[in-house]
């Protein structure tokens, strides 16, 4: 199963903010529920319009959400406090905490709240030096991240770790980075889950769709089972389908299959 983590409920957009702050709640459930329709495995949910309204916002948000849709949740914080307050509203299976990173604070604070509410966490490849540049770097940050995880008890296939995208407008060959070191944890940690954030890579481009899609294959074809993405965008679901495929990661085609019979394609 392929990891469709959707990205809209963030309130870094304006259109976001203005609605939870409006306290519009038809507006955040119908976005809500066109990713659910449109595709994605989990709902990703982003209060930080405000740190001192964060908590306020995440549990709002939240009630939101959980009514809308059965999906599992991703409580998207780096504010321990926020993450939990969406967590004791609505813990169903297959939750996740985005995210940790290698840095000290974000493991001393964000892990134990993983470890007792039994979540899935999203890993980024940076730490305390920063964010790495080349595919050796992410590989320590992911091995010093996977030594935390099981210290802790935390089984690694709670794990899903995001490489970090980067813009292929300001840092090229990075893209390439990052598909060596999907195809590198894969291999080193077969159990982990791989989930990225795509649209950075199409960041200052024109028809960012066209970068989208194209670099969606390209990760699945390196080993992600996981992407950060919004399911609404034109053709993305249906090359993400496509390329399971095609690949033979989707047997007898059936998942493809599926989304045709229910209009999805």
């Amino acid at each position: 199963m392929f990891t469709v983590i959707a990205e809209r409920i963030n309130m870094t957009r304006k259109r976001i903010k203005k609605e939870v702050w409006g306290r519009n709640a038809e507006f955040i459930a119908g976005e809500a529920t066109r990713q659910a329709e449109a595709g994605a495995t989990h709902i990703d949910i982003n209060a930080g319009g405000d740190p001192a309204k964060e908590v306020d916002d995440m549990e709002w948000i939240t009630r939101v959400v959980a009514d809308a849709v059965e999906l599992p949740l991703v409580f998207d914080s780096s504010n321990p406090e926020a993450l939990e307050s969406g967590l004791k509203l609505c813990n169903r299976p297959g939750t996740i905490i985005n995210s940790i990173t290698g840095e000290k604070d974000r493991i001393e604070t964000i892990l134990p709240l993983v470890s007792e509410y039994n979540t899935g966490v999203v890993c980024l490849t940076m730490d305390d030096t920063g964010m790495p540049a080349d595919c050796d770097g992410r590989m320590r940050v992911t091995r010093d991240l996977t030594g935390a995880l099981e210290e802790r008890g935390i089984g690694l296939d709670r794990a899903y770790f995001d490489h970090l995208v980067r813009p292929a407008s300001t840092n090229p060959g990075q893209a390439r980075c990052v598909l060596d070191a999907i195809a590198a944890t894969r291999r080193e940690f077969p159990e982990s889950h791989i989930c990225l954030g795509l649209s950075n890579i199409s960041f200052g481009l024109p028809q960012r769709n066209n970068l989208n899609r194209a670099f969606l294959a390209m990760l699945v074809a390196a080993g992600a089972d996981g992407a950060i993405v919004d399911p609404c965008e034109k053709g993305l679901i249906n090359t993400l389908l496509s390329s399971r495929a095609a690949l033979g990661l989707d047997d007898y085609c059936m998942e493809y299959i599926r989304a045709q019979r229910a209009g999805r394609l």
